[in-house]
């Protein structure tokens, strides 16, 4: 099974949060993108029949434990 691929991103342009409701990435700022393949383990891409793309925030990525990967060279 593939697995996601997260890669710290610097927004161009404003982003909403995939993980809920929480708030929006507004552009210059750091957030982590995750892309979801078909086959993945979390499935999200399977419904879908493409890779799916979710932005997480920098509030969202600390809460989860992933806030390591908003410093530069982390992801």
């Amino acid at each position: 099974m593939a697995n996601p691929i997260t890669r710290r991103r610097v927004a161009r342009k404003a982003h909403a949060c995939g993980w809920g409701t929480c708030r929006t990435i507004q552009p210059g700022e750091v957030y982590l993108e995750h892309v979801e393949y078909p086959g993945g383990e979390a499935g999200y891409a399977d419904a879908a029949g493409h890779p799916v793309r979710l932005a997480e925030c920098p509030d969202c990525a600390n809460r989860y434990g992933r806030g390591e990967l908003l410093a530069a060279g982390g992801a």
